[in-house]
């Protein structure tokens, strides 16, 4: 008999766990196919890419994970009445160290793109990352994740935002009150990411 899995939060100790699920659960992922073009560094770079993502939620936001370490969420806060907080330059520098030129550039590419669609009208929680590792895929370990801090957002009358990498993962992010905003972000000669958007209920 299957069990909703226990939804706790991430710890310092938890780390290097994430750190391999999230680089596993994305090397199928269209928007990743993009930007790490190289079979051969891709795990090494997803690593280097999704960790930083690890690292700032740990520090900065709310970094979420699953017994066993099957899948973890990543949310930030994003506060549009608050002075935009200063950059330690951290990430970037982990980037530079850790990603050759050419997906570099790309990294960049997604940046601009993602910023210049992301809503700045309204302040909001925000999920740069949900990653389920592949072998729990299907096993309703995202879905999990998901429930447990859209409950706490409805609590506190907070919307949230997410970019759907592919039409699949929307469809399970409208089952749970996400919709659709009348735009997608067109990566130059490749996929499409689909901004999404929750008001608490």
């Amino acid at each position: 008999m299957s069990t909703t899995p226990r939804v706790r939060p991430a710890s310092a100790t938890d780390v290097p766990a994430l750190k391999s699920v999230i680089a596993a659960a994305f090397m199928a992922d269209p928007i990743a196919d993009w930007i790490f073009r190289d079979e051969a560094t891709r795990h090494a770079e997803h690593l280097v890419f999704f960790g930083a993502f690890v690292d700032l939620a740990l520090a900065a936001g709310t970094a979420e994970t699953v017994d066993d370490h099957k899948g973890l969420a990543l949310w930030l806060d994003v506060d549009v009445d608050a002075p935009e907080p200063e950059d330690d330059g951290s990430m970037g520098a982990a980037f530079e160290a850790g990603l050759d030129g050419e997906t570099l550039k790309r990294v960049g590419m997604l940046d601009e793109l993602m910023a210049a669609g992301h809503p700045h009208d309204r302040s909001h929680a925000y999920l740069p990352f949900i990653a389920v590792h592949p072998e729990h895929q299907g096993a309703g370990v995202g879905a999990a994740l998901l429930r447990h801090r859209l409950a706490e957002l409805d609590a506190a009358g907070r919307p949230a935002y997410l970019e759907a990498s592919n039409l699949r993962n929307a469809a399970l992010y409208e089952r749970l009150g996400f919709a659709r905003l009348p735009r997608t972000i067109d990566l130059p000669e490749g996929p499409s990411l689909y901004p999404m958007w929750r008001d608490p209920r």
